[in-house]
């Protein structure tokens, strides 16, 4: 949150920004010096502020640590056009961000995604765990999208270990600081309020935040209070193929030699041509729409007491809420992706198709189609809430002691996670093309009126003329609910030995409890009685119509029968946890979800810290070592054949305990007042996904989707030795050009290994198929977790950040910001007994940022840009491909800003300018599109005000 307004020159700004430099300062042992005064020699001091004034700040923090380390500063953070604090990390260099629901959710940093970040808020390290259209997060990953940015005053992306940090990150370890009140000098209000609109919504929604900040006369005591709350309008507009499969997957198309009379019309040529086992097609392309809403409410509060030199007290609580409520509408051929036993795929004839150079079938006319509507609601909620106490107290001249007890929660809860179906079954004249628009927007024409209710159809499991049978549309509702607890508690002591050398020791226990529920109908999704009486197929849909912003081919269809979610409620009492829609936990398809971990995390540090002269240079540092126990209990449900246990699960514990010795160091030379060279190595871990830990099988059968997954609770941790190297050139005042590079030697890796074999290559119990109207013949998606070698990953940074002054006239108010950041990676992947190479996931090997800015007077105007290459998120992927990823993507944001009169300013500020799409793939080899969704752009008008 902007703690002056846009522009402003007061003493507030110096004051806060003062503090945010000392407090930094002290956590590293180093001197804080002055970022917002020049001396000109006239005994004459100007302030500078706005955003140039932040990043001198930030600069000053950055280049006064000892570690590599880049900061965020209360202003910068404010004056970014940002949802939230994954948006506003993103401009660090090194830091790329993942995107869900058109905002930013989860960052990787130097190629390294969200499980190998550790994330501290106030000092104390926290997880947060949200849903969306990625799905929901039970891992180590922080959900960053449910705090607003306006929380906060200060952000570190620390790059580098040093023992006095937490273990558990291979990345980085991000801080997360909140506002402070005798920061502040005498009593403060800061207010503002925007007008947000989405395009694509066409909705307006407010933004408002607020500060207050009061301390008594003589600044000993202080107490603050921050707020924010944003709703946004959501219209979410995308095609989708559902994966890609090979022809013969799923039993294959309908095959004239086997059946010569059921397959009749069959084009033989190019049937034998998909038939060969390496030609792919779509399992359900589709149009799918969104419609919602997000709503983001954060307060803080804070009280600081320092009665004496040498004395500090902070008490800091944090309360956030994160409320999504969406409504999705899809229309899809789901016989594609049904096996033989489901009255699918074997009974679709291939009259038609193209097959192009990357074995894509991407042209096809069939007869015996499936088809099916959905109506999805998904609610859910995040709340958040945590609260810390620290203090600092000088025990003598030279003896320091600083201690930190707090507690964390982020309950989830996704009670309203639900699906309607209707099928329309034996469909002919169905055909897709993906020429005409390349493979993000297929021409579909759905051979039969699917405006018309009457050609669907809802009920139980049908049987067709000449087939096996069909599996009938579904009535889904899965409640699921994840729990995070954490507790820390941390005691330090420093020790000036001499005037050069300081040493620190300290230990630190942690405690985090995971704890993931999940539910679903005793009786199975499908088979629900038929329509009862005094409803029919027409009282139970509706017309939707959409897609006002995605281009179609000519001939499209953009509107469709579809149910209706209200009426199903009221026709089959979908939420009443009685008869058919009695809910379980324990039902196979829950089994897997139904987990939790219990971590118990001690450790010991010590470290000594220098700061001397080396000839006419500056030397500094730190050489230590960290001393962790890790004791983790896991607790999940296995499943046994019934004939061992009459319910066929056993609640199951595994207990285990492993220790690392961690040791770390960071050097800090400066050959002149302008330059520092930065040499840091460390031994690191990260801890396995909390999601892998848990040894649970899961088997779910989800329309054409049928996976089963399993858990490892022996897990090792994720190791890897680091190294940095960075040089840091400060020209003038509030600029810099570095170049970085690092190494990490990772020599342990987690890995999901991912293949397409038949349930009955599993071994698991035929029971647990029971109510799922499929036989052990059919194929799944099986996905387990193991331990693998890891391999090496590198690269370089590069950042320029230089205010252009020596520009004549007008032109000297410019400024640049840029970093670029390439990444490389060598891991060793399993895929199924082979081992193949590929970079990471998450890994973007190119990512760039670039800001360009103007200040003159209460006048203020930036454009900034973020690039992130594609990256891998599956290796191997689904039904036998090699890579699945997400496309390269950029992003251009801008705002201006006016102060009208002292201390009020009017904004405009502009998101995502292009409407870029975010686009995921499949295959290394062919590109096959999977996923193409457009956000539209949001814009905010707003003013800001300082008492």
């Amino acid at each position: 949150m902007a703690l002056t307004t846009f522009g402003a020159s007061s003493r507030l700004a110096l004051l806060a920004s003062t503090a945010l430099i000392a407090s930094a300062a002290h956590a590293q042992d180093v001197p804080a010096q002055p970022a917002e005064t020049l001396d000109t020699g006239a005994q004459e001091e100007i302030v500078v502020t706005g955003f140039r004034g932040s990043l001198e700040r930030a600069l000053e923090i950055k280049r006064q640590n000892t570690g590599v380390v880049d900061t965020i500063v209360a202003e910068d953070i404010a004056k970014f056009p940002d949802n939230n604090l994954a948006e506003s990390i993103q401009r660090v260099p090194g830091i790329a961000i993942s995107r869900d629901q058109g905002q930013g959710r989860s960052i990787s940093v130097r190629g390294l995604g969200g499980d190998f970040t550790a994330t501290r808020i106030n000092g104390m390290e926290s997880q947060a765990t949200t849903d969306g259209y990625n799905g929901a997060n039970r891992s180590r990953g922080f959900d960053f999208n449910v705090f607003a940015s306006e929380l906060f005053s200060q952000i570190d992306v620390r790059k580098t270990a040093s023992a006095d940090l937490p273990e558990g990150s291979l990345g980085a370890t991000v801080d997360l600081t909140t506002s402070r009140p005798l920061s502040f000098n005498g009593t403060v209000l800061t207010l503002s309020a925007q007008v947000g609109y989405n395009d694509q919504a066409k909705k307006a929604d407010p933004r408002i935040a607020g500060v207050f900040a009061t301390q008594n006369r003589d600044g000993t005591f202080g107490v603050l209070l921050s707020a924010a709350y944003s709703r946004a309008s959501g219209n979410y507009q995308q095609s989708n193929s559902g994966d890609w499969n090979q022809g013969t997957g799923d039993g294959g198309f309908c095959n004239p030699t086997a059946t010569p009379a059921a397959c009749a019309g069959t084009n033989v040529a190019v049937f034998n041509q998909v038939n060969n086992g390496t030609v792919y097609n779509p399992r359900f392309p589709r149009y799918v729409q969104g419609v919602g809403k997000t709503e983001r409410l954060g307060v803080t509060g804070s009280a600081q007491w320092k009665p004496v030199d040498g004395t500090e007290v902070v008490l800091d609580v944090l309360y956030s809420k994160f409320k999504v409520d969406r409504d999705d509408w899809a229309l899809e051929p789901i016989g594609f992706s049904r096996a033989a036993s489901q009255g699918g795929k074997p009974e679709t004839i291939i009259r038609d198709g193209v097959v192009d150079s990357n074995n894509s079938l991407v042209y096809g006319l069939f007869d015996n189609v499936d088809l099916r509507s959905e109506h999805n609601r998904d609610n859910f909620t995040t709340e958040f809430l945590q609260a810390t106490l620290s203090g600092k107290q000088e025990l003598s001249d030279r003896l320091s002691m600083s201690a930190l007890v707090g507690h964390s929660r982020s309950d989830f809860d996704n009670f309203v996670d639900i699906s309607t179906q209707i099928d329309s079954f034996n469909v002919d004249n169905f055909s897709y093309d993906l020429r005409p628009l390349g493979q993000n927007a297929p021409k579909i024409n759905w051979g039969v009126d699917v405006t018309n209710p009457n050609n669907w159809y809802f009920g139980p499991r049908v049987t067709q003329p000449g087939g096996t049978g069909a599996t009938g549309p579904e009535i889904r509702l899965r409640p699921n609910y994840i729990q995070n607890r954490n507790t820390t508690a941390r005691l330090d002591f420093t020790f000036a030995a001499t005037d050069v050398l300081k040493l620190r020791a300290g230990g630190e226990f942690k405690k985090y409890e995971f704890a993931s529920q999940a539910l679903r109908y005793v009786q199975g999704e499908a088979n629900f009685p038929a329509i009862p009486a005094g409803y029919t197929i027409a009282s139970l849909t509706e017309q939707f119509c959409g897609f006002g912003a995605f281009t179609m081919p000519d001939g499209n269809t953009k509107c469709w029968t579809a149910p209706n979610i209200s009426a199903f409620q009221d026709a089959y009492q979908i939420f009443s946890n009685t008869g058919r829609t009695e809910l379980s936990s324990t039902v196979s398809a829950a089994r897997g979800d139904n987990r939790a971990i219990t971590e118990k995390d001690w450790a010991l540090y010590g470290m000594a810290m220098l700061d001397t002269q080396l000839g006419d240079m500056r030397l500094r540092g730190n050489l230590g070592g960290r001393y962790v126990i890790t004791e983790q209990q896991s607790n999940f449900l296995t499943t046994v054949p019934t004939t061992v246990n009459a319910s066929g699960v056993v609640p199951t514990e595994v207990n285990r305990t492993y220790r690392n010795f961690l040791p770390s160091i960071n050097l800090v030379l400066d050959p002149t007042d302008k330059l520092s060279v930065r040499l840091a190595a460390a031994k690191v871990i990260a801890r396995p996904p909390l999601g892998n830990l848990a040894g649970a099988t899961t088997v779910s059968v989800s329309g054409g989707s049928r996976t089963v997954s399993t858990g490892n609770a022996y897990l090792d941790p994720f190791k890897s030795d680091n190294l940095d190297l960075s040089v840091e050139w400060y020209p003038a005042r509030g600029a810099i050009v570095s170049v970085g590079a690092f190494y990490k030697n990772i020599s342990t890796y987690i890995q999901s290994n991912t293949v397409t074999a038949p349930y009955s290559s599993t071994g698991l119990p035929i029971e647990l198929l029971a109510g799922t109207n499929v036989t052990p013949d059919t194929d799944f998606v099986i996905t387990n977790v193991v331990n693998t070698p890891g391999g090496p990953l590198k690269g370089v940074e590069f950042n320029v950040q230089q205010q252009l002054t020596f520009l004549p006239g007008f032109l000297s108010n410019f400024g640049v910001l840029a970093n670029y950041t390439y990444v490389d990676s060598s891991i060793k992947y399993r895929a199924g007994t082979a081992l193949v190479t590929a970079t990471l996931l998450n890994l973007s090997k190119n990512s760039l940022n670039g800001t360009l800015y103007y200040e003159q007077g209460g006048f203020q105007t930036r454009v900034s840009a973020n690039y992130r290459d594609k990256f891998l998120t599956g290796v191997p992927a689904s039904f036998n491909q090699d890579v699945s990823g997400t496309r390269a993507a950029t992003y251009v944001d801008a705002s201006i800003s006016y102060e009208v009169i002292k201390n009020l300013t009017i904004s405009l500020e502009g998101i995502n300018l292009t409407n870029q799409a975010d686009v995921q793939y499949t295959s290394s080899t062919a590109d096959r599109w999977v996923n193409y969704r457009l956000n539209g752009r949001q814009f905010y008008l707003g003013l800001r005000t300082t008492f």
